[in-house]
């Protein structure tokens, strides 16, 4: 039997289009609303390549943070493995990172949060500081997005990783961060600035800094 850590990958399940769901709506060019697929049906076959491919031990579509924390430590203590890497992939922006109508922000980091105990929970059944936990989402970490990352390896006790660009099959400005270390990172990569103020995240590109795909299984060891 295999004692290496976990390999986790969990999803947000609520963002669903087409004639079974509600569609999720952006605005469209010309200030109207417009539907547009949601994404955990990609989300759900990328987590299904990543096991094919040997990049997750298992996956999991969830509704929200506490189900997706709380699913990953049950996995932990019904296999008796630490989680090595626990991968999220959702809906992001500066500072925070949405699974479903949950937030994972500054605030949801403090002991006293609604998320505390489940962060407790998660974070004794890491692999100590050398686990990883990876949130694949637009620019979480951009712009005040530094101040969270230091926050959740603090909290967790170990590496986190994610991105300042807005994410798609590119995902660019990847970077991690170790507990008790501060943001390598610039604060202005992958901001826009307009009139002097950060208005928003550019888009992922091959030639923009730190930039993996979709396809990559692990955080490449420069990131």
């Amino acid at each position: 039997m295999t004692s290496q850590p976990l390999r986790l990958v969990v999803f947000d399940a609520t963002d669903r289009g087409g004639p079974w769901a509600r569609r999720a709506r952006t605005p469209a060019s010309d200030g109207r609303s417009a539907e547009r697929i949601g994404l955990a049906p990609v989300w759900w076959l990328g987590a299904r390549t990543h096991r094919l491919l040997g990049g997750a031990d298992a996956w999991c579509g969830v509704d929200s943070w506490d189900e997706a924390l709380g699913w990953a430590r049950d996995v932990a203590t019904r296999r008796g493995r630490p989680i090595g890497s626990l991968q999220a992939w959702g809906h992001g922006g500066w500072g925070f990172m949405r699974l479903g109508q949950t937030r994972l922000d500054a605030a949801g980091l403090e002991p006293a949060s609604a998320l505390g105990t489940s962060l407790d929970a998660l974070a004794g059944a890491l692999a100590g500081p050398e686990a990883l936990v990876w949130l694949r989402c637009c620019s979480a970490f951009g712009s005040e997005g530094r101040h969270f990352a230091r926050m959740l390896a603090d909290r967790l006790g170990c590496r986190v990783a994610g991105h300042t660009h807005v994410i798609g099959f590119f995902q660019s400005g990847t970077h991690s961060i170790a507990p008790g270390v501060d943001p390598s990172w610039d604060p202005t990569e992958g901001v826009i600035v307009r009139e002097g103020q950060a208005a928003s995240a550019r888009g992922s590109s091959p030639f923009a800094p730190n930039t993996v795909t979709c396809m990559h299984l692990d955080l490449p060891a420069a990131f």
